[in-house]
């Protein structure tokens, strides 16, 4: 089997919105439109074999030296061949330009984060997560999400 990993394309926003929103579904990722897909494709990275994304990732930028993790997703047959891991660090790698940068994500599966290199940490951690998408989130009262911080 053989994958590549790469920055997402205008091409690949369908496949990606398809992706997100099957694994939203089920209650494992937040959901993302199409236009939010769209105007923040140069943040996806994407794993394609031939031209059919089976995974993707994507990032927020806060700015102030703070990155959010989002919207990890491999295709359910796919998964346990390692290439979640290969998304999540390219993505580490493309964002950590300098030493003091904060990367963290919210995640209903903290395992596989705690795995490549995450501690998990209180939710307050990060005001503005909070204030950009928990005060509008339908689960806020009751959410299941743990936080999470790399350690570099």
């Amino acid at each position: 089997m053989t994958y590549t990993i790469r920055t997402a394309v205008a091409s690949d926003i369908e496949s990606i919105y398809k992706l997100i929103k099957h694994y939203a579904e089920i209650g494992v990722i937040l959901e993302r439109s199409i236009d939010d897909i769209k105007s923040n494709i140069s943040n996806f990275i994407v794993a394609a074999m031939d031209d059919r994304v089976i995974g993707a990732v994507t990032y927020y930028d806060y700015e102030k030296s703070l990155i959010e993790v989002r919207s990890l997703a491999v295709e359910e047959s796919f998964h346990k061949l390692g290439i979640g891991r290969e998304l999540l660090l390219k993505l580490i790698d493309k964002v950590k330009i300098e030493k003091e940068i904060k990367i963290f994500t919210l995640t209903y599966r903290p395992d596989f984060f705690e795995k490549n290199g995450f501690t998990v940490v209180a939710k307050e951690s990060f005001p503005e997560k909070i204030w950009k998408d928990c005060d509008k989130c339908r689960d806020r009262e009751k959410c299941g999400e743990t936080a999470l911080i790399y350690n570099s």
